[in-house]
């Protein structure tokens, strides 16, 4: 008996101890981009060739084993619907995040990134597929989770306060700040362009995930969407960065950090993040997954102080650690609303507002 239940308690432990490893990952790819984009990486380029990888193994998986739903996929409608996931999930999203990560920190990529529920929520209102019921008490939770995260958000773009260590451990390798603890000098012009960047990078994430849902009710293949988005998105960039920068020598590849952490993204991407995620969320539901999204706070600190002191300061961990708190208390909220519906209507499909963000989400992470 105490055998069986040391095995019920070690298989729970290995999806938690799994998405603890999975959150650590994307922090240290996030950081090594940061520190390959100082030394004069493109992110047009690194957005590009990562999700072209990822579209080669997307698009092979897919072939061996969604053949009969790529022939559905040539029509007008659902090509139009591949191309706006693109547009809103790889080319805006990703290039803003990868845009305003070369202009701030990894720590402030973990803040606005948590302010997907508050974007989704806002437009779930726009949209009208929520009701603003005061009276509700999941409604009065969500309202407070997006107070708490916006002011957290405003205070990670406004002040970073002084450092916390003087001086990181190894080498540093990102922006040096100020140090003084006044707001209205602790930040640079460089710092409110990437805040403002990667925020808009996660409202484009929010918009995206809206069509997602739907394309999915539409079509419900995810591998086959996946696959054509990223695609879509593939060739947005690359058209983008053409037009845009039209230095073509950026295009040229070398054997250095440049080529492995895009391969590294690709390959934790499309094969490790997002079958682990899945896996999880068929154990424990879709909830367990977003959960683990505040532990990039702790992540970015750990690795920050180890090796980035000089740009790790109280100000813009504080504000993320708000902005965390604001997070799950909007899921909260989310997890309340779902299941007052579950119990009312006696079905088990959850609401918009929980599938939305809750989906396999391959653009929402920056790696």
């Amino acid at each position: 008996m105490e055998l069986m239940l040391w095995e019920d308690k070690l298989c729970a432990m290995v999806p938690f101890v799994m998405m603890f490893i999975m959150e650590g990952c994307t922090i240290a790819l996030t950081i090594t981009a940061k520190s390959a984009m100082n030394g004069g990486m493109n992110q047009f380029v690194f957005v590009a060739y990562s999700n072209a990888l990822s579209s080669v193994l997307l698009l092979s998986y897919s072939l061996m084993f969604h053949r009969d739903s790529f022939k559905k996929i040539f029509n007008l409608k659902l090509l139009s619907r591949f191309f706006l996931l693109g547009l809103t999930g790889i080319t805006i999203a990703q290039n803003l995040a990868f845009t305003g990560l070369s202009h701030s920190s990894p720590i402030v990529v973990c803040a606005m990134g948590l302010l997907l529920p508050s974007f989704q929520f806002f437009l779930s209102l726009i949209l009208r597929k929520t009701k603003l019921n005061i009276s509700s008490r999941s409604t009065k939770i969500k309202v407070i989770g997006v107070i708490i995260s916006i002011l957290g958000g405003f205070m990670v773009a406004t002040y970073l306060g002084p450092s916390i260590l003087h001086g990181p451990l190894f080498r540093p390798l990102i922006l040096r700040g100020p140090r003084s603890f006044f707001v209205f000098i602790s930040v640079t012009n460089e710092w409110m362009l990437g805040t403002s960047m990667l925020a808009a990078s996660t409202f484009s994430v929010a918009v995206w995930s809206f069509i997602q849902v739907s394309t999915f009710t539409k079509f419900p293949d995810m591998m086959v969407i996946v696959t054509c988005y990223t695609i879509f998105g593939t060739i947005q960039t690359v058209f983008v960065d053409v037009i845009a920068n039209g230095d073509l020598s950026a295009w040229k590849l070398k054997l250095d950090l440049e080529l492995l952490i895009i391969v590294l993204t690709a390959l934790f991407g499309t094969l490790i993040r997002s079958r682990v995620q899945a896996w999880c969320m068929s154990l424990n539901g879709p909830m367990y997954v977003a959960m683990f999204k505040p532990l990039g706070l702790f992540w970015a600190c750990l690795i920050g102080l180890s090796f980035f002191g000089s740009g790790l300061h109280y100000g813009s961990v504080i504000g993320t650690g708000i902005v965390a708190i604001g997070y799950l208390t909007v899921l909260r909220g989310v997890q309340e609303e779902a299941q007052k519906i579950q119990e009312d209507s006696k079905q088990t499909q959850p609401s918009d507002d929980l599938k939305a963000p809750l989906l396999p989400q391959e653009a929402d992470e920056l790696v």
